[in-house]
């Protein structure tokens, strides 16, 4: 029987962005009968830890070493980033995702076009596919509509708050509209952009990093991000606008990657576009269902490793 190997640099505990990625796919895998083990760092719920120091330097080189004894006859990998990919070409049949930063950014490490190369590649969108140079399946977030958030009226920001994410863009479109914003998120920006709100008076509420995301208050949700100034660090596609849009919430992106991809309503320019009408719930609902879902990944990872 086969057996997939997914082997990720974050798993829950740790809060969103990788870690989330994984957890759902591995969930959606095996709720379709694929044996399905995770492999992780650190103190994870449910996944084999990978043991080793220095995991930033050395993570690909431990992920190989762990992973290697344990691979058997039919087994295939999922790297959930490149770099894990990197010891392990030519070992079982590898399937790679990518994100983002991985392809929008230098890499850090050497060896992502051997990767690219010689592995299945499954980009979370087609922007990421389209900077790949060599064959790729678009993997589709394993998420499917849910209950729906009651009607709020906040305009929500989940994010890191880095430059990036453009949170000063959904302080400045909450004041623009008369709207409180509320910001789930911890980073390097915050004391900036409480300043900022204070400035422009925008009834802004930072929670900080939680699980505890009041999606019931949200009216809209905002990922507003820009690249750096030499156009690197583009948006892979945005999880958060598909967990909001499984709750039908509406989402408003930049055009910034693949945020295009992800969002109900794109603006070019978030200072000062007027914001069309936003669908309503059950049409948001029924947009994600028609590229996501959790049978929608399994079948695009089947199709990609060639598994009937």
């Amino acid at each position: 029987m086969t057996r997939l190997h997914l082997v990720s640099p974050e798993y829950p505990p740790v809060i969103g962005g990788i870690a989330s990625w994984a957890y759902a796919v591995a969930r959606a895998c095996r709720d379709a009968g694929i044996e399905t083990v995770v492999h992780a760092p650190g103190r994870t719920e449910g996944a084999t830890r990978i043991w080793g120091r220095s995991w930033a330097r050395w993570g690909p080189v431990w992920s190989a070493l762990h992973l290697r004894p344990r691979l058997r006859s039919g087994d295939a990998v999922l790297a959930a980033t490149w770099p894990l990919a990197a010891h392990l070409l030519g070992v079982a049949p590898l399937a790679v995702a990518y994100h983002g930063s991985d392809l929008t950014r230098p890499p850090l490490v050497a060896g992502r076009d051997n990767v690219v190369q010689g592995a299945v590649n499954l980009p979370v969108s087609d922007y990421l596919g389209g900077l790949l140079g060599a064959a790729y399946w678009v993997l589709p977030f394993p998420i499917a509509p849910m209950a729906l958030a009651s009607g709020g009226d906040a305009l929500l920001v989940v994010a890191r708050l880095t430059p990036l994410k453009g949170v000063d863009r959904a302080l400045r479109l909450g004041h623009r509209l008369g709207r409180r914003v509320i910001v789930v998120g911890d980073g390097p920006e915050r004391r900036r952009l409480e300043a900022l709100a204070m400035e422009l008076g925008t009834n802004a509420q930072f929670l900080g990093a939680t699980r505890a995301i009041p999606w019931s208050e949200a009216w809209a949700l905002a990922l507003l991000s820009r690249p750096d100034a030499d156009g690197s660090g583009q948006e892979g596609l945005g999880l958060v606008m598909l967990e909001a849009a499984a709750r039908g919430i509406p989402t408003i992106g930049s055009r910034c990657g693949g945020i295009p991809e992800a969002a109900s309503v794109v603006l070019d320019d978030p200072e000062s576009d007027e914001i069309p009408p936003l669908p309503g719930s059950e049409a948001v609902q029924a947009a994600l269902a028609a590229k996501h879902g959790p049978d929608r990944c399994v079948a695009a990872l089947r199709s990609a490793l060639g598994w009937r």
